[in-house]
């Protein structure tokens, strides 16, 4: 019986470790190393759920580059993505440098320069879900980043000159092919820009409704609703960037609401005046003196009521 016991015993150990050595390992998350064009446009392509392409040096484009139904991130490690100008073949009429399209996709970009597009740096379009994290922009044609009804997060943006008609940030806007998604912008850290101006600017076109705005608990940098505009106020809620108003546009989002002025304190209740004490140093005399005029007063009220008795 002790025998059949540990027969069955060892025959579960050996199932137990066919089924760890052969079961399948269906976590695919992988780093890949790009340094060109061909090679991060392949990386995109057989990306799997989680991947991670890496950036070995600057890349230039000569075409933009699309993403759809991927959920990958692009690691810059601090080289730039940007375009060749005398190459440039655009898609259509998308000039970006990168978008991510439709519902499904998720792109994180970090520790990444995007520089010198025709049109935009990034663009979330169509449900896309784009974080820019670590995330630099300069010198592209319309503007910095485009929201065309997707979501963009937020967490570590810089901007620098960007946009040839007053657009220097993000741009939030809706195509015609678009159905019923409404661009979102999600603040989850900080944005910080050289303009002050169109930082966030709001397109003006018949497609555009509705634009909503969320913010994390904890993101140092808020968004909010003011009026037909939204607002973008630091820790201490003072407004850093305002976007252009726009009167037929719904915003969804908190509303701002102004720092409460501190009350003023009231004045301190004067102090009542000193007592002006004698410091003049004493000697003993005086005490002297006092007692011995004590004694006089007293000595002369008995002799006086003495003599009164002998009469």
């Amino acid at each position: 019986m002790k025998n059949l016991n540990l027969k069955r015993t060892i025959l579960s150990l050996l199932v137990l470790s066919a089924a760890l050595i052969f079961t399948p390992n269906f976590s695919h998350a992988a780093n890949t190393e790009v340094n060109n064009q061909d090679s991060l446009v392949s990386a995109i392509e057989n990306a799997k759920v989680g991947d991670v392409i890496e950036l070995t040096e600057d890349i230039v484009l000569i075409k933009p580059v699309g993403i759809t139904e991927k959920n990958i991130t692009i690691d810059g490690k601090g080289h730039s993505i940007s375009r060749i100008d005398t190459n440039w073949t655009p898609n259509g009429s998308d000039g970006s440098l990168i978008t991510a399209g439709s519902t499904g996709t998720k792109v994180t970009l970090k520790n990444l320069t995007l520089k010198d597009a025709q049109k935009y740096g990034v663009q979330s379009y169509n449900g896309a879900y784009v974080i820019l994290d670590n995330v630099t922009l300069t010198n592209n044609g319309y503007g910095a980043v485009l929201v065309n009804a997707g979501t963009v997060e937020v967490r570590n943006l810089i901007l620098k000159k960007n946009g040839q008609y007053g657009n220097n940030g993000i741009e939030i806007g809706k195509g015609d092919a678009t159905g019923d998604k409404t661009p979102t912008l999600v603040m989850n850290g900080t944005i910080s820009s050289t303009e002050k101006d169109h930082v966030i600017y709001i397109a003006e076109n018949d497609n555009l409704s509705e634009f909503e705005v969320k913010n994390t608990e904890s993101s140092p940098n808020k968004i909010f609703v003011e009026g037909n505009k939204v607002v973008v106020a630091d820790k201490d809620n003072n407004i850093l960037y305002e976007s252009n108003e726009y009167a037929g546009l719904e915003i969804v989002g908190d509303e701002y609401e102004e720092k409460a002025d501190t009350p003023e304190e009231p004045a301190p209740a004067p102090n009542p005046e000193p007592q002006i004490k004698d410091k003049t140093p004493k000697t003993g005399t005086e005490n002297v003196l006092q007692i011995s005029t004590l004694i006089f007063i007293i000595s002369s009220l008995s002799l006086i009521a003495l003599k009164r008795k002998d009469f």
